[in-house]
């Protein structure tokens, strides 16, 4: 599943792109994916409408995508309103330049904004489309006195230019799950149910893991293994979970089951400090070589989690 969401969220499909503050390097969600505003066309609308399914079909039967989507995507799943603190989430550049200020943060006076502000009525979209805020807009000059409706035309145009697209997803969506259900979900709570929790917590993998052959939890290769994962930056666990699951994300607590638990296996191979952990990620299952020290542990497991990033039959 997380091949599938890379390939989703990747440039060699036309379906999403990197919001305006990967872009710029400012604000928050660099890492975030927006739908592409263009991609309009019937096949591509298709195309959202599955999407929308496949978070369906996630929701219910807890496959977890690792798809990197800001909250304005996820209250537009569920009916709620946008509202500038969502333009500011995805476009710090665009909602600064609507505060009309100077470089010392003061608000600008009449006298100045001609000076400074050399606008038309024209915004640009997500995928770098320069589009007229209504008829004629770019060739109508924005005045000091019309400051204030510019900035709310232009707030309306990047809050709702891929509408269509999340349209599309939500009626897939409710294809598969009520939406009588999603009235009652936060945006939060329906990005969990779809994606997970984003952060990998080594206590609660630990909690739902199950021991198999000689490996218990007492074993010293064990708790090595553990201390290893701990030392782990929050990437290299997202790593190791699609090396270990095909995914990126843990479950919530309430939808733990033995298929979602980890198995901990010991290797098929032997034990030599030169062979690496291996998986079967259907099952969730990691065959562990004893090494000799921990270093050994943390160098093996890094080159099969950096080297194997696709799902292991």
């Amino acid at each position: 599943m997380s091949a599938l969401c890379t390939d989703l969220q990747s440039p060699q499909l036309p379906l999403f792109i990197k919001c305006a503050n990967a872009v710029s390097g400012i604000g928050d969600n660099r890492d975030k994916f927006v739908p592409r505003p263009s991609a309009s066309s019937p096949e591509l609308l298709d195309m959202f409408f599955f999407i929308g399914q496949l978070m369906g079909v996630a929701m219910r039967t807890q496959n977890l995508l690792s798809l990197d989507f800001p909250s304005l995507v996820w209250k537009s799943l569920i009916g709620i309103e946008l509202d500038e603190e969502d333009l500011k989430a995805t476009d710090y550049s665009c909602w600064s330049s609507l505060q009309f200020r100077d470089e010392d943060g003061q608000a600008i006076g009449a006298n100045k904004f001609e000076e400074l502000f050399q606008y038309t009525f024209m915004t640009v979209l997500t995928d770098g489309k320069c589009v007229p805020l209504f008829e004629g807009g770019e060739e109508t000059r924005v005045t000091f006195e019309r400051r204030h409706e510019y900035a709310e035309l232009v707030k309306q145009a990047r809050l709702r230019e891929s509408k269509e697209q999340l349209s599309k997803m939500r009626d897939g969506l409710c294809s598969i799950v009520p939406s009588s259900m999603l009235c009652l979900m936060t945006h939060e709570e329906l990005e969990r149910r779809v994606c997970g929790i984003p952060e990998i917590d080594i206590a609660t993998l630990k909690r739902h893991t199950r021991y198999r052959g000689s490996f218990s939890a007492d074993s010293p290769h064990i708790q090595m293994f553990w201390e290893v994962l701990e030392g782990f930056s929050q990437e290299d666990r997202r790593l190791f979970i699609r090396f270990a699951w095909g995914r990126e994300r843990l479950p919530l607590e309430s939808d733990y089951s033995e298929h979602s638990s980890m198995k901990l296996f010991p290797s098929d191979r032997g034990d030599g400090d030169s062979v690496l952990p291996e998986a079967e990620t259907c099952f969730f299952i990691v065959k562990l070589p004893k090494y000799r020290t921990k270093e050994l542990m943390k160098e093996n497991l890094l080159a099969a989690i950096t080297a194997c990033r696709e799902i292991n039959y």
